[in-house]
């Protein structure tokens, strides 16, 4: 039987808090195991495309679950998109000026950001690989197209007021460490990206198997035929998989590939 996979990046295919900023080589052999098995891998992310690292773009998906399930795009085609609207751009820009909190709102080929002073700006730039090249200083709120934002704030005070703000507008998920936050389009998710693209497929979702790590990877895990979470994954994403793997570091893909006897 055919199926189609879907991998997350961070925490999932690679580790940057381990320097682990490339997929695997024996990683990679797994991946080309299922292809010739006629599977099919994915990748399932909250990274918009511009914010992929070389390291993962160099091996060949079929395609993409991009800005947690806003944008998915198959074999360089967009099959599915949710736009953030001007009037979430503006309360999530209108936050930043109040609380001098970095933002971004992520598309295609930029990522727009706002108060790169931020030190959390340098974090990701330094341990998450945003390239400074794609990176384009916000100036007007009113032409930017944008499918995901996130947001890194300076004290934990401000995590509720944000809460109040910006929950009208986005789903909010905290990454595994630090003050920074995913901003989902309201609506949408890994998930919902996953069944957009098998529609557009004219599959079925009983063909499906997910791995990921995250608070952004729950409802994939959930909603997949079969979900696997990490061995680093937060307590939440494990009490929802239908099976618990090891860690990036160690194999974890690759062992529960071979246990279900994929490869």
């Amino acid at each position: 039987m055919a199926r189609l996979f879907f991998f997350d990046i961070d925490g999932t295919l690679i580790a940057c808090d381990e320097n682990i900023t490339s997929i695997p080589e024996n990683t990679r052999d797994a991946l080309d195991m299922l292809k010739e098995n006629n599977h099919r891998v994915f990748l399932a992310t909250g990274r918009c495309p511009c914010f992929m690292l070389e390291g993962v773009t160099d091996y060949t998906f079929d395609g993409l679950v991009s800005c947690n399930g806003a944008l998915v795009i198959y074999r360089n085609n967009i099959v599915y998109k949710a736009v953030i609207s001007k009037e979430a751009i503006k309360a999530l820009y209108d936050f930043s000026c109040q609380y001098h909190s970095v933002i971004y709102l992520e598309s295609v080929e930029n990522i727009y950001a706002y108060h790169t002073d931020h030190p959390v700006h340098q974090l990701f730039v330094g341990e998450w690989g945003m390239n400074p090249k794609v990176v384009k200083e916000i100036t007007d709120i009113d032409n930017i197209e944008a499918y995901i934002g996130m947001i890194g704030l300076l004290c934990e005070d401000e995590v509720k007021i944000m809460n109040e703000k910006l929950s009208p507008y986005f789903d909010i998920q905290q990454h595994q460490h630090g003050l920074s936050f995913d901003l989902t389009l309201k609506g949408e998710s890994k998930a919902k990206g996953i069944k957009e693209l098998v529609d557009a497929l004219h599959l079925d979702m009983h063909d499906t198997v997910a791995f990921g790590d995250g608070n952004n990877d729950v409802e994939m895990i959930e909603t997949v035929n079969l979900g696997i979470a990490m061995g680093n994954s937060a307590p939440v994403t494990m009490s929802k998989a239908d099976y618990i793997t090891d860690t990036a570091s160690h194999d974890g893909i690759i062992k529960a590939l071979k246990h279900f006897n994929f490869i």
